[in-house]
């Protein structure tokens, strides 16, 4: 029986099979004349045609009937459907399904899931709560931020009498990913319309060009300290300089509930789920937190899946303390960390790039659009952020160890670090 793990986060929900087939798509849907469009497609057009554009259908998972009539979706659960029906036909159409769901959704909720999953057909084996699937393999007390599309979930992880439990959980509402990004994109209006009394929001072509340009310029704050974009206007191309610190002090403004859930646990260890990496990424403190990879979560539901599948067919929030291997454990998927090349290798966790002359390859950590080709590792692939026209790239289809990528004929191989 083939068995699947699907994070349902709709920032970026994620599928993956035990062999490592990954797929993975943001909570957008389109409704077009033909049908429901969910993910990259209906996010790339979701302010060039709002009027058919949702992002809370999972937030707002329900069956209550839309504002308007529509031809293809009566409620917020007939999109979700849509979604869930292709994500689970992009990772093969597995036979079953772990489910891992933030604390946010309701019993009511997962009720009418589990209806939906029957009608995909998928047969759901077991339900877990996402930031225990997430400290699944820690022995301290944590608290976990996890950021969604529209809010936030805190969920504090604590042993207990050789269990780790769901402790205390809080949803923070208005503080997800969108609430960011809006203040990003304000910022950036702002900024253009004091320099060139133009307002890149004004349209929705000016502000779908903004938003999609958005997730990979708040990544590249990440590294740098400040970046030069240019944007085409009416006016010609635009240049425009994005400040680190600037975007930083615009987030700091949305934390003051974070802050006072933090607060509260002086002693548990913080971490943040990768959903929420912008907030330890781009602010000095919360730099000492743990950031969970992007596969901690699939990765312990794998691990842990003959012990959640035995399980009456619940949300699991309690598990046995985690200790010595257990024989009959599913295969841990291993996930490159670094790029292995004439014997150097570069790590994965920051972009990678690399240059061409005479034949020959030179690679250097960060981002040079100088270069021939820039890659950075997202959703367990690697993804081309600047490419030269005509440049050979062969990509591997997952970011696995043993596997390779090929650049204008050289092969590079993907290995994993231990404790590196």
């Amino acid at each position: 029986m083939t068995v699947a793990v699907l994070e349902l986060n709709d920032q970026n929900l994620i599928i993956q099979t035990e062999d490592g087939t990954l797929h993975s798509e943001p909570g957008f849907a389109q409704l077009t004349a033909t049908g429901i469009e969910t993910g990259d497609s209906a996010r790339a057009v979701a302010w060039q045609q709002p009027q058919h554009s949702y992002n809370q259908y999972w937030r707002q998972f329900n069956q209550l009937a839309l504002p308007s009539k529509q031809r293809w979706a009566r409620h917020h659960a007939d999109i979700a459907f849509a979604q869930l029906k292709q994500l689970v036909q992009a990772a093969g159409s597995p036979e079953s399904l772990i489910l891992s769901v933030p604390g946010s959704f309701s019993d009511q909720q997962l009720s009418l899931l589990l209806g939906l999953a029957s009608a995909v057909p998928v047969q759901i084996v077991a339900v877990i709560d996402s930031a225990l699937a997430s400290c699944a393999d820690q022995q301290t007390q944590s608290l976990l931020i996890e950021l969604q599309l529209q809010q936030a979930v805190v969920t504090r992880v604590a042993k207990t009498d050789g269990q780790l439990q769901i402790a205390d959980q809080e949803v923070i509402p208005d503080l997800g990913v969108m609430q960011l990004y809006n203040a990003a994109a304000r910022h950036i209006s702002d900024q253009l319309i004091t320099d060139y009394r133009y307002d890149p929001l004004h349209t929705s072509d000016g502000e779908q060009l903004i938003y999609n340009q958005l997730p990979q310029w708040l990544m590249q704050l990440g590294w740098e300290d400040e970046i030069s974009v240019t944007l085409p206007s009416a006016q010609g191309e635009l240049n425009l300089v994005l400040r680190k610190q600037q975007i930083a002090q615009l987030f700091e403004q949305r934390l003051n509930g974070l802050h006072t859930i933090i607060a509260k646990y002086p002693k548990a260890e913080l971490c943040f789920s990768h959903s929420a990496s912008l907030l330890p990424t781009l602010l000095s403190q919360f730099a000492e937190a743990r950031l969970c990879n992007q596969n901690t979560g699939i990765d312990n539901c794998f691990n842990l899946q003959d012990k959640l599948a035995g399980k009456e067919l619940h949300r699991i929030s309690e598990l046995e303390a985690p200790g010595k291997s257990k024989a009959g454990a599913s295969k841990k998927v291993h996930q490159a960390t670094h790029l292995l090349y004439q014997n150097h290798g570069y790590p994965l966790d920051h972009p990678v790039s690399i240059h061409i002359k005479d034949n020959q390859l030179s690679l250097v950590t960060g981002i040079d659009n100088r270069a021939a080709l820039v890659f950075v590792v997202t959703n367990h692939q690697l993804k081309v952020q600047h490419q030269q026209d005509n440049l050979q790239v062969q990509l591997p289809k997952t970011c696995q160890a043993g596997s390779s990528l090929t650049v204008a004929g050289h092969k590079l191989r993907l290995i994993e670090v231990s404790n590196a």
